[in-house]
């Protein structure tokens, strides 16, 4: 088993005296040979071990006695043990002692500066994972189960084991006379993964006795798929997204199928929960909106919508956006600061005609005959604009609508106004009243404040 772990460690470039690992350590049977094997290959090889256990505080004097059996062993190996326990009171679930050992690693790794987390799951713990995922309903992502390497936000996670049955661990440790803690929660089939190993799985085996090695083989082909897919979908992704929003029009002339595993990859992207069912959901209010011009949106969760509009398909955090209600006075030609942006308006210097830029543009040349007593500000009710080329005015309002802009960044666009008319739109439409027919007085900018 050493010789294995090793080959692992220098898979992955990480037999280097100048590393620090930390290590997640129950005390139990996997965490105990885990640190075991790589405590006995840092002697050869210099890097620093640093043992992370975690008491959930559930049973008591039993835990505390666990803790003591995890201080005794990293004492008598020279092994820096770094402990906490946590506070009465947490729901007892499985999810809530997984994302407090979570938030628990995160903070040691960065708290010793590590170069890795290793974490002692084998290929048992891989089958009970996709059973468990099976009968909560899983995808093809789902049977690829526990990799040997991942992430965790942006701390590196290593697990060595995973090539190793649960038998294997326990003859390790008899052979080399550990003495682990037997967890006696772990015999409680209450809990779903206990009732996957000590019922499910024990049964499989009287078809199968390797089914661990079946269900890996499973994964590694599973793995395999995805790597296909994701190379397939990347390259359809290129031409479907523009400026980190889906273009709505090329996504919805994808195939369902395609589509719907756009619509996957994003839940699980945006750790949300999924099933077939929120998929679907989330397909057919795409397809319905997707000639929506000022868009529609549907809630994810209390802080994140789905937007779907005309144009773009995109996410929004916040849907009712802090309304600007700053005015700046402009009085001649200079810079001014308005919230995050600075707007610029000079005299036309050249004495040729400009090439004219887009209206979707942050730029203008114009023609105006005195630049005071404008305002720059965002809309107000009652605004209105004499759109380039049309003869009368219109309500602002009216504007952003026919222009399909988001009802979400009509509070942020900024406006250059004469009281209650508006003059340029930014980025959306200018007046009439500042056509320049002949050489432009003037040129509007916007930059963002650095």
């Amino acid at each position: 088993m050493i010789n294995k772990v090793k080959s692992f460690l220098k898979k992955y470039n990480l037999l280097s005296p100048e590393k620090t690992f930390v290590v997640g350590f129950s005390g139990g049977y996997d965490s105990m040979c885990m640190l075991d094997i790589l405590y006995k290959i840092s002697q050869k090889t210099g890097f620093k071990l640093i043992a992370l256990h975690l008491n959930h505080n559930w049973r008591g004097r039993e835990a505390e006695i666990e803790q003591e059996n995890c201080e005794r062993y990293c004492k008598e190996n020279n092994i820096e043990l770094y402990c906490e326990t946590l506070p009465e009171g947490l729901p007892k679930t499985e999810t809530v002692a997984r994302e407090k050992r979570q938030e628990f690693f995160k903070k040691c790794y960065k708290k010793f500066n590590a170069d890795g987390i290793f974490l002692a799951h084998t290929k048992s713990d891989n089958t009970e994972t996709i059973l468990y995922r099976l009968s909560k309903g899983t995808g093809v992502k789902g049977l690829c189960g526990i990799l040997e390497t991942s992430k965790l936000d942006d701390c590196d996670v290593f697990r060595p084991l995973m090539n190793f049955s649960r038998k294997d661990i326990v003859k390790y440790c008899t052979v080399n006379k550990l003495v682990p803690n037997n967890d006696s929660s772990n015999f409680d089939t209450k809990y779903a993964r206990n009732f996957i190993r000590h019922q499910i799985i024990s049964e499989l085996k009287t078809i199968n006795p390797k089914i661990d090695d079946v269900i890996l083989n499973l994964s590694h082909i599973a793995v395999s798929e995805q790597n296909i897919i994701k190379e397939y979908l990347s390259k359809i992704k290129k031409d479907i997204v523009k400026d980190g929003y889906f273009i709505t029009q090329k996504f919805v002339e994808l195939s369902k199928d395609v589509q719907n595993k756009f619509i996957l990859d994003f839940l699980i992207e945006q750790n949300l929960d999924y099933d077939s069912k929120k998929v679907e959901e989330i397909y057919d209010f795409i397809n319905k909106n997707a000639k929506y011009k000022s868009g529609k949106t549907l809630s994810l969760t209390k802080n994140l919508w789905l937007f779907v509009s005309k144009e773009k398909i995109c996410t929004i955090q916040d849907l009712e956006p802090e309304k600007i209600t700053e005015e700046i006075k402009i009085n001649g030609c200079g810079e001014y600061k308005f919230h995050n942006k600075i707007f610029k308006i000079e005299k036309y210097k050249e004495n040729k005609m400009p090439s004219f830029p887009k209206e979707t543009e942050l730029k203008a040349y114009i023609h105006l005959d005195n630049p005071n007593n404008l305002t720059l500000r965002t809309r107000v009710h009652g605004d209105i604009i004499q759109p380039f080329g049309m003869p009368g005015t219109m309500k602002l309002k009216k504007l952003f609508i026919n222009k399909g802009i988001e009802k979400f960044v009509r509070d942020d666009i900024m406006l250059l106004c004469k009281d209650n008319e508006v003059l340029w739109a930014s980025g959306v439409c200018l007046s009439e009243k500042l056509r320049a027919t002949t050489l432009p007085t003037h040129v509007l900018t916007i930059e963002k404040q650095v």
